[in-house]
């Protein structure tokens, strides 16, 4: 819709890397927050069976994680940004 309207290819391409950056930045926080808490919640769990254990997360990894999150995201984007660029206009208008 958007080469129909007068987008050239690679603004096409940038919407879409981008939009899944976006999607992947807010999935690899909500992962991120989401797996912290359940560590947190898992040593509490041991401490009240009487293991004592301290909550302790490495800064390295939640950066290594934000970092492979949005790397997987952005190369899970390229061949669809590819393939919507590339679409032919009048193919594009008829699926739709």
């Amino acid at each position: 819709m958007l080469r129909a309207v007068g987008a050239i290819r690679r603004q096409v391409r940038r919407m879409i890397l981008s939009e899944a950056l976006i999607l992947s930045a807010i999935g690899t926080a909500f992962g991120i927050l989401a797996g912290l808490y359940m560590g947190y919640m898992a040593v509490k769990a041991f401490e009240a069976m009487g293991f004592p254990m301290e909550y302790l997360f490495p800064g390295s990894g939640i950066l290594l994680a934000i970092a492979v999150g949005i790397l997987f995201g952005a190369l899970a984007a390229i061949v669809p940004a590819r393939q919507a660029a590339r679409l032919d206009v009048v193919e594009a208008l008829r699926y739709e």
